[in-house]
């Protein structure tokens, strides 16, 4: 895929996420209008994170070792075979693991929130063995999606997330007013239901389940070596959300929610521009491996490192300095009140400093893969995860709330620094003089910004939504204006790319 395809397919994609990443914010802002920053919020919170964890787990490393194994033979009739094979074993593994999970609620539940006692603990069981089965429809989705991207697909692989959230924010409104947060759990396993369902019909359309069961497949048994390492490891890059959420639960009601909702304004970013980005890219390095177009490869991840640079770092900064205003603005309304903002913008001040590297290690991540190498990025997961639990255990006495987003920041920052340094020892030098120029103009572009938003800041007012996104809307713009311009001051690369391909599309 040459680079203006990916330049192409990366804008496509990370439209069709910021359209669904807003529809997440919506389904948040629903639960905190009618359920607040309160117990009962902070029990669904723990429920809800060991289906996410394990999607979000399950989801990248099926289709992580899915992809390259299913990319040499789908094509043929053997692929077809392959796929279909690959939802027989997933759906059985799936469902065992997730009638096995419903069983040990209890257990599961003080693991996740060894702070709850009496009816919370209790309502976070019950809601556990509600949302626990939605498990196997996450799971399948990761195939489809898989199958899907191999295809060079990637606008239906995305739009499964808005069916989800929406069926979410109408339980929440709607049937949150009768059967309470026990009505949002089931609204939420329906909504885990429908991410695979909407993807099934163009799956079908390749002519999947049209295949042979092959459980001898060759392909099985190179899944079956791959698989293990890469699932640990972003079991382990998840497992930072449920150290979060254990350490969370020991502190007052509502901190639970309130870390929560501050995760879910952090990962914003890169949940649409570092992810629409690895699934464009991720099947070229892939191909350049396998074709062993080594410096290719090399260019492509530095142009990768380069648009996460340009585009995630103005986003850290504005986020640090507008955390308060932009929290307020997104859920403070119904019962989710001024004290449950100052709570939430405090933790998103020290999650949004680790914004930066969180992309680069996804990145990095992702480039292992590539390469076939899924013990490096396992054991370097690992490392950062229990870095995570240290710093959380250090910090949160003296930091509260902020102590545990600023561990799970600090353990991203060395994630990362290890990542491109094993990476650089295992390809060799990649990032080059231009990525640090990318790297130091960008930082200079981004400190005009900052200056102009800090002393916009102290101009927006307390007033009603409208305005305050009126007021919010106009000085985030402002502020990207500014940034952009520095930019192209600057002379910074990846922004000349993106605006000679803009320009071709004007022409046309």
């Amino acid at each position: 895929m040459s680079s203006r395809a990916i330049f192409k397919w990366t804008g496509i994609v990370a439209v069709l996420l910021v359209f669904s990443r807003l529809l997440g914010f919506l389904r948040e802002a629903a639960i905190a209008y009618r359920f607040g920053a309160s117990a009962e919020t902070d029990a669904y919170m723990a429920a809800v994170v060991l289906p996410q964890l394990l999607f979000l787990s399950f989801n990248d490393s099926i289709k992580t070792a899915f992809i390259p194994v299913y990319g040499e033979c789908h094509r043929e009739r053997a692929g077809q075979s392959l796929a279909l094979t690959s939802y027989v074993i997933f759906t059985v593994i799936l469902t065992l693991l997730s009638v096995a999970l419903v069983v040990a609620a209890p257990l599961v539940v003080r693991l996740v929130a060894p702070g709850f006692s009496g009816e919370k603990y209790e309502s976070t069981v019950v809601m556990a063995r509600i949302l626990l089965p939605g498990l196997l429809f996450l799971g399948l989705s990761g195939i489809s999606s898989g199958v899907l991207h191999t295809k060079r697909n990637f606008v239906v692989p995305a739009i499964p997330a808005y069916a989800s959230n929406l069926i979410i924010i109408g339980t929440a409104l709607f049937l949150g007013m009768r059967y309470g947060i026990i009505g949002l759990a089931w609204g939420t396993t329906v909504g885990f239901a429908s991410q695979f369902l909407i993807q099934l019909p163009a799956v079908a359309r390749h002519g999947i389940f049209q295949g042979k069961l092959d459980l001898r497949h060759p392909g099985l048994r190179k899944m079956a070596l791959v698989l293990p390492p890469i699932l640990l490891g972003g079991a382990a890059i998840e497992i930072k959300t449920l150290v979060d959420r254990m350490f969370g639960s020991f502190l007052p009601d509502g901190s639970l929610t309130a870390l929560s909702f501050a995760g879910r304004i952090y990962l914003l970013p890169n949940g649409i521009i570092v992810l629409a980005l690895l699934t464009v890219i991720y099947p070229t390095l892939v191909e350049l491996n396998v074709e062993r177009k080594m410096a290719e490869f090399k260019t492509i991840l530095r142009q990768g490192a380069g648009l996460i640079i340009l585009l995630i770092l103005p986003i850290m900064v504005g986020m640090l300095l507008l955390r308060e205003p932009v929290v307020r603005l997104i859920f403070e309304r119904g019962e989710f009140d001024v004290l449950a903002t100052a709570k939430t913008a405090s933790a998103l001040a020290f999650y949004s400093i680790g914004l930066l590297p969180l992309g680069i290690m996804l990145l990095s991540k992702r480039a292992f893969f590539a390469l076939q190498d899924t013990r490096t990025p396992m054991l370097a997961m690992v490392f950062t995860g229990l870095l995570n639990i240290f710093f959380n255990w250090l910090l949160i006495k003296p930091l509260g709330l902020g102590g545990i987003a600023l561990g799970t920041s600090l353990a991203v920052y060395a994630g990362a620094a290890g990542l491109l340094l094993l990476l650089r020892l295992k390809i060799g030098a990649f990032a080059g003089r231009q990525l640090w120029l990318t790297l130091q103009k960008s930082s200079l572009a981004a400190l005009l910004m900052g200056v102009v938003v800090l002393l916009g800041s102290n101009l927006l007012t307390d007033g009603g939504f409208v305005r305050q996104a009126l007021e919010l809307g106009v000085l985030i713009s402002l502020g990207a204006a500014v940034y952009l311009l520095a930019a192209y001051l600057l002379r910074v690369e990846e922004l000349a790319v993106c605006l000679k391909i803009l320009r071709r599309k004007v022409k046309k």
